[in-house]
C-alpha cells in the first residue's frame, strides 16, 4: 500500500521541506559527521512506526544512508505529511503512510511495514523496531508472535508505550529486548516539556482558532507533557487548573501556582480541556455531562483513548462536522461540545507537531539506543526494558547542542576527586533525578 509512487511534484515539495527542517536538527547532522564513510547499520532491517513528518524523514534518511534497510508506517492515522512520504518514496524508502487513513488502511500499512522481501521471494521480519506508543509492537505480539520473537530489539519513545512494554514484561509476554527512549532525560525533559509547550497552541489554533486569554483551562496530568501544556496556557493568559492522581505531581502543580481541581469541579468550570496522561477515558461520560455549552476538548496524550469518543459518537449526540479535524457534538438539550482532531493528538494531527530541535534530540536517542543494541547484543540479551545510561544521555546532549560543548566548565583534578567522578563524565549518578 505505497501511496506515493511517481508523484514527482509532491516529492519535490517534500524534499524542500525536509532539507529546510534539517537546519535545526543538529543531532542528525552531527551523527552524519561522526559516521561519515561508515555503515554501522549495514543490512540491518528496521521497521519504523512513527508518524512521517519532515523531522521523521530526516531521521529515516540518516538510517538509510548509514546502511539500514527501512520499511516505515505511521502510528497516527491523521498526522503523517503526504509530501514527506512522497519524498521518501522517491528516495527508494518503503513508506506505508498518508494523512488520513481508514482503520483498514492503517493496519494494512502495519502488515506491509514488517514484511521484508528476500531475494528468493520469501518474506522475513525486521531485526529492530522503532516504535511510538508501542503500536506496531503490540500488533506484532498479537498478530505475528513468531515474527516478533525473532526481533533483536526495539526502541520506544512514549510514556504510554513504555507502560505497555512494562505490562508485557510483567506478564512474561515481552518477546524481545526493548529500549526505553522515553525516559531518557534528554527526551522527556525536552521533547515532552518544550516540544509540547510550543506545539500545543499551534495545533489548537489551526483547528479552532479560539481565544485563550481569560479562559479556564483544565490540564489532566502534570507529567512532562502536562507541565509544557500548563506553561503555554498560563503564558497566554489562561486561568489554568490541573487534575492529578499523584500527590507529588499535584504538589508540584500547586507550588507552580496552578489550581488543583477534583474531576467534578474541573468538569463544571472548564472552558478548554486538555488530556496529557497516557491513560484511557480520562474525560469520560460523567465528566462530559457536567461540561458547559461549547466547551473544547483536546488530547495531548496518545491515540484517541483519553477522551471517551465512543460515548460522544453514540446516539445521545448529533455530530456536526465543521471541518475534518473539528466536530461539534450536540445533545438533546442543545448543549454542544467541540472535539478537536477526533480525539487524536492535537499538536500532531492539527499542527506540525514538535519543533525540529526537540525531534532531533528524540531521534538521536533512538539512534544511540539502536547502535548500542547492535554493537553490544550481549548487554541487551534479556527480554526486558532497558534504560539509557547517563553517559549515553550526555552524548545525546552534546550531539544536539554542539555550541555549548566549548562553554562547559571542566573540573580540576581536585574537584573531580572531591565529587568522585570522572572529569570526562558521566557527571551524575545513574539514579540522579533531573
Amino acid at each position: 500500500m505505497n501511496y506515493w509512487i511517481n508523484d514527482i511534484s509532491l516529492a519535490n515539495k517534500g524534499k524542500t521541506e525536509v532539507q529546510n527542517t534539517l537546519r535545526d536538527m543538529p543531532g542528525i547532522s552531527e551523527i552524519r559527521k561522526l559516521f561519515e564513510g561508515q555503515k554501522p547499520f549495514k543490512d540491518v532491517k528496521i521497521t519504523g512506526c512513527v508518524w512521517v513528518t519532515y523531522e521523521t524523514a530526516n531521521f529515516i534518511m540518516l538510517l538509510k544512508d548509514l546502511g539500514a534497510n527501512i520499511r516505515w508506517c505511521s502510528d497516527n492515522k491523521y498526522a503523517s505529511l503526504d509530501d514527506a512520504c512522497a519524498y521518501l518514496v522517491s528516495e527508494n524508502v518503503s513508506v506505508f503512510a498518508k494523512k488520513g487513513m481508514t482503520d483498514d488502511e492503517y493496519y494494512e500499512c502495519f502488515e506491509q511495514a514488517w514484511q521484508f522481501p528476500n531475494p528468493d521471494g520469501s518474506i522475513s521480519g525486521p531485526d529492530y523496531i522503532i516504535d511510538d506508543g508501542c503500536d506496531i509492537t503490540r500488533f506484532l505480539h498479537e498478530k505475528h508472535p513468531d515474527v516478533m520473537s525473532k526481533v533483536r530489539g526495539l526502541t520506544e519513545q512514549t510514556t504510554c508505550g513504555i507502560t505497555s512494554l512494562m505490562k508485557l514484561y510483567a506478564d512474561g509476554k515481552l518477546l524481545c529486548p526493548a529500549f526505553n527512549v522515553n525516559d531518557a532525560v534528554t527526551k522527556s525533559k525536552f521533547d515532552n516539556i518544550y516540544g509540547s509547550r510550543e506545539s500545543l497552541i499551534e495545533g489548537i489554533q489551526r483547528v479552532l482558532n479560539v481565544q485563550i486569554a481569560g479562559k479556564k483551562v483544565i490540564i489532566y496530568g502534570y507529567g512532562e507533557v502536562g507541565k509544557g501544556c500548563c506553561q503555554t496556557m498560563k503564558g497566554l493568559g489562561a486561568h489554568v487548573a490541573v487534575c492529578e492522581i499523584d500527590p507529588i505531581m499535584a504538589m508540584q502543580a500547586h507550588m507552580e501556582g496552578y489550581e488543583v481541581y477534583d474531576r467534578d469541579t474541573a468538569s463544571r468550570t472548564g472552558d478548554i480541556f486538555i488530556t496529557a496522561t497516557g491513560c484511557i477515558k480520562v474525560i469520560d461520560r460523567e465528566d462530559i455531562l457536567k461540561m458547559k455549552n461549547d466547551a473544547v476538548l483536546a488530547n495531548m496524550g496518545h491515540g484517541n483513548m483519553e477522551i471517551n469518543t465512543e460515548y460522544l459518537n453514540s446516539d445521545e449526540y448529533r455530530k456536526e462536522e465543521i471541518n475534518p479535524l473539528l466536530h461539534r457534538y450536540v445533545d438533546s438539550t442543545g448543549k454542544g461540545l467541540f472535539l478537536l482532531c477526533n480525539g487524536y493528538l492535537v499538536n500532531a494531527t492539527g499542527g506540525a507537531g514538535h519543533p525540529p530541535r526537540v525531534m532531533s534530540i528524540t531521534f538521536s536517542n533512538h539512534f544511540v539506543a539502536l547502535l548500542s543494541m547492535i554493537r553490544n547484543p550481549e548487554v541487551y540479551s534479556d527480554k526486558r526494558v532497558y534504560k539509557p545510561t547517563r553517559i549515553q544521555e550526555e552524548f545525546v546532549a552534546q550531539l544536539n547542542f554542539p555550541d555549548l560543548k566549548g562553554k562547559l566548565i571542566r573540573l580540576t583534578e581536585e574537584q573531580a576527586n572531591y565529587l568522585s567522578i570522572n572529569p570526562n563524565g558521566p557527571y551524575k549518578r545513574e539514579d540522579y533525578r533531573y
